[in-house]
């Protein structure tokens, strides 16, 4: 007979799927937070000339990269999950709580 010990719920999934919705919620307004901000440089309302123009573009630089980190953070994130079951031992259950905690790294 085989001593199996009951399963629980994965603290670390659970936290993670956590993670997840709330990054996934907020992809959009995160990614696009210098969006108007480009607009308004773009369009010549908040500064124009020369040295606006290339801060302009700058801006634009920095928009597309957060735009691109905050998607590379949702697959991040998405794959951390995957790759944590949603249940385990209640050893291991403890130990992904103090890990969670801060008491265990």
């Amino acid at each position: 007979m085989a001593d199996t010990q009951p399963e629980v719920p994965s603290p670390l999934h659970a936290a993670l799927s956590e993670l997840y919705a709330n990054i996934q919620r907020d992809e959009p307004t995160m990614a696009n937070a210098l969006k108007n901000a480009c607009q308004q440089m773009g369009g010549g309302i908040v500064w124009y000339g020369s040295a606006a123009s290339g801060w302009s573009g700058q801006l634009n630089g920095h928009s597309g990269d957060l735009s691109n980190s905050i998607s590379a953070a949702v697959t991040e994130v998405y794959s951390a999950l995957a790759a944590v079951s949603p249940t385990c031992s209640v050893a291991e259950a403890r130990t992904q709580e103090l890990i969670l905690s801060g008491r265990l790294s």
